[in-house]
């Protein structure tokens, strides 16, 4: 009745229903703003919100002062229905944000003896005596909920006034994540009665195309399509197409998701290698495994980029790496003496060829290729050569650019090719 009785005077159902409800992220730390680290904790948020039916308006970042902290907060308070912080919940003196939010909603702080407890208990844990300046994450808004924190010393609270709900973590992203999933998701969908699955997306993974001809190849079914959506985000030789359809329950909405999908898969063929949180090295290493096959590879200008990507999985079938930086070590690795030297692709199935010996492996890969400066960072002539008894396949290129971009996705194209020569 008291949950029936709130939706009926606050209106959240009908906000839910016609979109209207709104949440704010705000991120707090002058490091942020400084550029000095990356704010990976809003787009993760922003994610989980949405997953569950909740639509994020706006995100504002503010450093560590208290006017500004207020001046943003205040604001976000009178536009949104939750506001949700990150930040600024530390033990430290410019950790201002659990001082501002009690000032915010005309409360003093609390001393919480059960969130004491945990902290001390945490530094016990650490072999560590506990500081006394923690003494003050225990302070939590008077009548705000605590969110205890297992995996840190910085409990969250809830605040709920009216019709709004305001929540406060940590921003150490670990700690986040985890009071995310473990706390805040259950608690939102039991405050605002959220379906589980109203929102349901699915990720289909490309590469092998830019993102332009992607585009264009599904242009007019991101244009029609309203129910479900579709979105494209590109990074560095990879692209993801997410499929987002609402319905009443995840069932309906795989129902609206599955046509699209097969449509874009009969347009893009094998240039799409995955789903959701597949990775490409993931899917070739998978694949290496399902057919029995272990490798061996050989790479010059790309510093080892492919080796550390191969090398993220326990069942990684890589029997040998090597990594030359220069000519003269090429030669020494193919017996060869100079001038007998080019940078093709002949080269490069020799290096194949003699680093699956070397490796005693079912498959050779060498990516081989020369950095040369240019009028804006580096251009590179590659080439990617893989062989086995029944797996070969092959690629050359060139392209520009500053060094690290140019080596994460010369490797990108090697894992691809390799990719394709498995599938083929």
């Amino acid at each position: 009745m008291e949950w029936n009785f709130l939706f009926r005077v606050k209106g959240y159902k009908e906000k839910l229903e016609n979109g209207t409800m709104n949440c704010e992220i705000v991120t707090i730390g002058s490091e942020l703003l400084h550029g000095q680290i990356i704010d990976t904790n809003a787009p993760y948020l922003a994610r989980k919100l949405n997953l569950i039916g909740l639509n994020v308006s706006f995100h504002t970042t503010v450093g560590d002062t208290y006017t500004q902290i207020k001046d943003v907060l205040s604001q976000a308070w009178k536009r949104t229905d939750l506001v949700i912080t990150t930040g600024g919940i530390g033990p430290t003196e410019d950790d201002l944000t659990r001082e501002v939010i009690a000032d915010l909603v005309g409360v003093p702080l609390k001393f919480k003896e059960e969130l004491m407890d945990q902290i001390e208990s945490l530094f016990k844990r650490i072999g560590y005596s506990m500081p006394e300046n923690n003494r003050k994450q225990a302070f939590i808004p008077d009548g705000a909920i605590p969110i205890p924190n297992e995996v840190g010393t910085a409990p969250g609270f809830i605040i709920e006034k009216g019709s709004k709900v305001i929540i406060t973590l940590p921003g150490v992203p670990k700690e986040l994540k985890y009071l995310i999933n473990k706390k805040v998701v259950p608690y939102l969908k039991k405050r605002f009665q959220l379906d589980q699955e109203l929102i349901t997306s699915r990720t289909l993974k490309v590469t092998g195309i830019g993102e332009s001809k992607v585009d264009i190849q599904i242009k007019d079914l991101i244009n029609e399509n309203t129910n479900p959506t579709i979105g494209i985000l590109a990074s560095p030789g990879d692209i993801s197409i997410m499929i987002t359809a609402w319905a009443k329950n995840k069932k309906e909405a795989e129902a609206l998701i599955k046509p699209i999908e097969r449509e874009i898969r009969s347009r893009l063929g094998i240039n799409i290698y995955g789903v959701n949180e597949d990775t490409l090295h993931g899917v070739v290493t998978n694949l290496l495994n399902k057919k029995g096959y272990t490798l061996s590879v050989l790479e010059t200008f790309s510093g080892g980029e492919l080796t550390w990507r191969l090398q993220r999985s326990l069942s990684s079938p890589l029997h040998e790496s090597i990594v030359i930086g220069k000519k003269e070590q090429i030669l020494s690795f193919l017996d060869k003496k100079a001038p007998a030297l080019e940078i093709n692709k002949e080269t490069a199935e020799c290096l194949a060829k003699k680093i699956k010996s070397k490796g005693n492996s079912s498959i050779g890969l060498a990516l081989l290729g020369t950095l040369k400066a240019a009028k804006k960072g580096y251009d590179v002539n590659a080439h990617v050569v893989v062989s086995g008894e029944n797996v070969n396949g092959s690629y050359d290129w060139k392209m520009g650019g500053d060094i690290p971009t140019l080596q994460s996705r010369s490797a990108i194209i090697a894992l691809n090719t390799l990719r394709l020569a498995l599938i083929s």
